[in-house]
């Protein structure tokens, strides 16, 4: 069955509108999610349809035109981000995929084929339609969902893995404007590393995922006051991680005190967990989610609903539109209480180094630091994968390793978007576990990727030109052969 374009619920607003008209824009400029990164390409381009891209595609492969697909632009970094003009010689343009809404549902296995125009906004109430659902989500139903999925978005179960893990097969666009179809039964091995591509291996045009038959969960809220005392917090909080299955922990925090010039811990936490349930008769985790600021999170109360809306907040249930800073460690959860205490403690350590950063005083040149709302500590859970670049790949673990990881999730809100502070944070990482933000993946290759070497062969081959990529990934990733693209 086929699902036009005009079944979609919501929309993706901006670039919805723009692709009303098969469109080659002048100048363009991009922002993420919330206008904290940005660059200006040479131009938009929204392919009418598959034929419509690949005919761009092989048009700009002699130009050697730097080429960047971009979803909703919802991320914490600059992963996505396009080429501006001025920083190499070449033009560069923003593709959007909007208009690519082709679905088919295949109900003898509950398979689903779609392109890669849909955002989980519109993938979701449109499976539901057909009585499915995806396995996973993360916190947020706003993303594209190839864009999420290939990023290595994931939600909180034990159980359950990534978001790529439910893709079955793909169809991706290289640099000379061939088209490559990859699946599960004829090429393992592949789709292992185009599933996780970090918008380096060209255009994913189509999907094909694993749904499953529509489910109901139960979601409790239960606050918890827990002891001052670091080691124990955490020992209590690994005893948690084992009792339930699915859960998300927020909490403990950091405010930082401009009396005593030092982070001051809380350490009450909030659990959020769920569980399967076959009560339908009333759905309203939708209409009372604590996330983003829509309420507080801080109080006990439980809800019903479908799974896909216990799980996840809704654009109309993101109230918090402001700056946000946030970075994500993950680790065998077997090390949970050790590794959690060592990072907030490490983090807690830092009252010299933040204090110019967080008070009116002044840096350099006049400029003055800004205070942040708190620091959280959001712990997860996610079952580990074979995913080439995952940061959950079970490659090298401990043969007596659960193969479950937890994750430590330092969200803050500065009250002002000054990169200083929000990078600041970021310098904080610690470089003995496994990091989603800005890390260099080669200097993990030798224990954690164990593919990344014959990822990036695979990078060179189908993309000699370096078109799909930007100064982060050539930087982060070593390609040292693109280097000299940039001024």
């Amino acid at each position: 069955m086929t699902v036009s374009s005009s079944m979609s619920y919501f929309g993706t607003a901006l670039l919805s509108l723009l692709a009303l008209n098969n469109s080659l824009a002048g100048a363009y400029r991009w922002f993420n999610w919330q206008f904290d990164v940005t660059c200006e390409a040479t131009g938009l381009f929204v392919p009418s349809d598959e034929s419509d891209l690949i005919d761009f595609v092989k048009d700009h492969y002699p130009r050697r035109t730097m080429i960047k697909p971009v979803g909703n632009g919802h991320g914490f970094g600059n992963l996505t981000t396009c080429v501006s003009d001025g920083e190499t010689k070449r033009d560069s343009y923003i593709v959007s995929l909007t208009n690519l809404k082709e679905l088919h549902v295949h109900k003898n296995n509950n398979t689903v084929t779609f392109g890669g125009g849909w955002d989980l906004i519109d993938l979701i109430p449109t499976l539901h339609h057909h009585g499915l659902q995806v396995s996973n989500l993360g916190s947020e139903m706003v993303q594209n969902y190839i864009g999420a999925a290939t990023t290595g978005t994931h939600g909180t179960e034990k159980q359950k893995q990534n978001i790529a893990s439910q893709i079955l097969g793909l169809s991706v666009l290289d640099a000379t404007g061939k088209m490559h179809v990859i699946d599960k039964e004829q090429t393992p091995d592949l789709l292992n590393a185009y599933t996780i591509a970090i918008g380096a291996l060209g255009v994913i045009t189509k999907v094909t995922i694993q749904a499953e038959p529509v489910s109901y969960l139960k979601r409790t809220s239960k606050v918890v006051e827990r002891p001052s005392n670091i080691t124990q917090l955490y020992q209590t909080i690994a005893g948690f991680a084992e009792k339930y299955e699915q859960v998300n922990i927020l909490g403990p925090h950091l405010d930082w005190d401009p009396a005593t010039k030092e982070p001051v811990p809380r350490t009450n936490i909030t659990l959020v967990y769920w569980v399967e349930t076959n009560f339908s008769g009333v759905q309203n985790c939708s209409t009372d989610f604590c996330a983003n600021d829509c309420a507080r999170c801080d109080r006990s109360y439980f809800c019903y609903d479908y799974k896909m809306n216990a799980i996840a907040t809704p654009p109309t249930g993101i109230c918090y539109r402001g700056f946000m800073g946030q970075f994500e460690h993950f680790f065998p959860m077997e090390n949970l209480a050790a590794a959690g205490t060592d990072y907030f403690n490490y983090a807690r350590a830092q009252g010299s180094r933040l204090e110019p950063y967080l008070t009116g005083n002044t840096l350099t040149d006049g400029v003055k630091g800004y205070e942040s709302d708190d620091v959280t500590v959001i712990t997860r859970f996610v079952k580990g994968d074979k995913h080439w670049l995952s940061p959950v790949n079970t490659d090298n673990l401990a043969h007596n390793a659960s193969g479950i990881f937890a994750t430590l999730g330092y969200s803050w809100l500065p009250t002002y978007n000054n990169f200083t502070t929000q990078w600041f944070f970021q310098d904080l990482r610690a470089s003995t576990f496994r990091s989603s933000a800005r890390s260099t993946i080669s200097t993990y290759a030798s224990t954690i990727y164990t593919k990344v070497d014959d990822w990036l062969e695979i990078q060179k081959k189908n993309y000699p030109h370096c078109q799909f990529l930007n100064e982060l990934l050539i930087d982060a990733l070593g390609i040292d052969r693109c280097k000299t693209l940039f001024n």
